[in-house]
């Protein structure tokens, strides 16, 4: 018994030898494949193009998110409660100050003005009698007195009448360009109904927000641009009206408000624009964005060393960005040279190999900062 425990723990002792031993030179043959493997990936130097920094003349720009507003914006509603007896506006039209809109019923205050009328005449014709009387010291002062007043009353009952007459007759207040109407003939309209809407959008009015530390750069009358998804690669030019006084102590931003031509009533209310507004020329480092890593917060480039032909990586901190470029404030020399393109196959201190010729880098033509004429109708492309 005791023999063959011996012989069946000698053969475990043997085998787990046998399994060990085939692990332990596994291991060292792929072990040492892997090494000439990571050698010879090393020794190959991933290939990159190359730009020297020149500092550049471009223009400073702010831009901001605006939302359109009609240059005046008003809901259409009656002066009394009444019944709707005509309508005289079709959705959507354009009218001009003072068109008639809406008629409300008015058969009461017409009656009225008429027996208000006969009345005016009656005692006119009262006041011609006693006139040449009064003269000729035949009535008194009371009688005449009176009977000018009794006109004057009843003139006076008249322009009260017109007035409730005039409230009948809904009119617009403004040239511009109806919304949807909202009643029908024989609705009963009261000051609280909505009728339809009226906007004069000849100017849209923009209004956006900027940092305050561009605050003392603005000011009323200064040129902007503004852009929107519905009309691609068309600019249209505006002033800016006003500046608020205030900043908001939330956002560190101040509210300003611009001014955009729309005579071809392209623009709409309610519109979202993106807003440029050009701050004056100035010296600046311009880089390719696609020069630039980011590692969470941290924007970087790297910068060549051609003494070594190595990369190393440097924290900058970015600007201005223009349509494919960015301005490095903080970081970079004029001069140095840094990879602008094969960045994503670099860590620090990386062993490059470059392709081509190392230029200098400088703002592409659309992208170059140039005066442009507007159009008669305001608008760039």
């Amino acid at each position: 018994m005791n023999w063959k425990k011996i012989f069946l723990r000698f053969g475990e002792v043997v085998i787990g030898g046998a399994i060990l031993a085939a692990a332990v030179i596994f291991y060292f043959q792929t072990g040492g494949e892997r090494k000439i493997t990571a050698r010879r990936q090393t020794d190959i130097a991933p290939t990159v193009k190359l730009g020297k920094i020149k500092g550049q003349i471009i223009q400073s720009r702010v831009e901001g998110i605006g939302t359109g507003t009609a240059r005046e914006s008003v809901d259409i509603i009656a002066n009394a409660t009444e019944l709707v007896v005509g309508l005289y506006f079709e959705d959507g039209q354009a009218v001009e100050k003072g068109t008639l809109l809406v008629q409300l019923r008015d058969d009461q205050y017409q009656a009225e003005l008429r027996q208000m009328k006969i009345n005016v005449e009656e005692q006119e014709r009262e006041l011609k009698r006693l006139t040449p009387l009064y003269n000729a010291r035949i009535t008194s002062q009371k009688d005449f007195d009176a009977s000018r007043t009794a006109v004057a009353r009843a003139r006076t009952q008249i322009d009260i009448v017109e007035y409730q007459i005039a409230n009948r007759k809904v009119l617009a207040p403004f040239s511009g360009k109806l919304g949807m109407r909202k009643i029908s003939i024989g609705d009963l309209v009261s000051p609280a109904t909505i009728i339809t809407t009226l906007d004069d959008i000849s100017e849209i009015k923009v209004d956006f927000r900027i940092s305050e530390k561009y605050y003392p750069r603005i000011k009323t009358g200064q040129k902007i641009g503004v852009t929107s998804v519905a009309y691609p690669g068309e600019v249209f030019d505006g002033v800016i009206r006003a500046i608020s006084p205030r900043i908001d102590t939330t956002t560190r931003t101040v509210e300003v408000r611009a001014v955009v031509p729309n005579r071809d009533g392209k623009l709409m209310p309610g519109m979202l624009f993106l807003v440029k507004l050009e701050l004056g020329s100035r010296f600046a480092l311009m880089i390719p964005e696609k020069a630039v890593m980011s590692l969470g917060e941290i924007q970087y480039v790297f910068v060549y060393r051609p003494r070594v032909k190595t990369v190393s990586r440097r924290e900058v901190q970015l600007g201005q960005r223009d349509r494919g470029s960015v301005e490095v404030s903080k970081g970079l020399r004029e001069g140095e040279v840094i990879v602008t393109d094969g960045v994503l196959k670099l860590v620090d201190g990386s062993t490059v190999t470059v392709s081509g010729t190392v230029e200098e880098i400088v703002l592409p033509d659309s992208a170059q900062p140039a005066p442009q004429q507007a159009s008669p109708e305001g608008v760039r492309k």
